[in-house]
């Protein structure tokens, strides 16, 4: 039984028996080898390239609104022109404001330093164990073997704990400062929509 075939390369259709089904065949047209496959085959093949390329349109149109915001501050426009949300000039949104959450901030970067203050600590502790198991003031490895694992432990919490405490202050006053320039957003929006009397 024959297997109708396209080929590829000059889309003209041919015909090939049954046995040559996953082995490269020549195209009779061009002369382009190509393997042969089965209908099947055929749409699931189609259906991945048509998936890919799917996948791909939707990458640049994402790369596309990703180039729009960076080229935002570059031609010029202000935001509320280049979205059209009114002619009138910022009056509450400014991206170039400090935090309104420093305080936040300093937090989050004291618990930083914490963490990294607390493995040093460890650490030193860890030595001066080893240091006094050395001078025979601990008297057994079982007792040293102890004291490590508790300082290991101990160092394990305490860093991790101000290590997640750190960055959860950090992220609170990412979200604040995220949600204070929506706020202000609006109200320009707001302000430069309503009807004028």
């Amino acid at each position: 039984m024959a297997i109708k075939n396209t080929c590829p390369k000059c889309r003209k259709s041919f015909s090939a028996p049954e046995n040559y089904l996953g082995k490269k065949v020549e195209c009779p047209a061009c002369g382009h080898r190509s393997i042969l496959r089965s209908q099947e085959e055929i749409r699931e093949l189609e259906e991945v390239q048509t998936a890919r390329q799917r996948k791909i349109e939707e990458d640049q149109h994402r790369i596309a609104l990703i180039e729009k915001m960076e080229s935002r501050g570059r031609e010029g426009r202000p935001y509320y022109e280049e979205y059209g949300i009114g002619i009138e000039p910022v009056r509450h949104y400014n991206p170039n404001a400090p935090s309104r959450f420093l305080k936040v901030r300093a937090l989050s970067e004291l618990f930083i330093v914490g963490a990294y203050l607390s493995a040093f600590l460890v650490l030193m502790g860890i030595g001066l164990t080893v240091y006094l198991k050395a001078i025979d003031v601990i008297p057994s490895v079982p007792i040293l073997l102890l004291c490590l694992v508790g300082w290991t432990v101990a160092g394990t919490v305490l860093y991790l704990g101000f290590k997640y405490l750190g960055e959860l202050a950090f992220l609170l006053a990412d979200l604040g400062d995220q949600q204070n320039d929506v706020v202000q957003l609006l109200l320009d929006v707001r302000e430069n929509t309503e009807p004028r009397e």
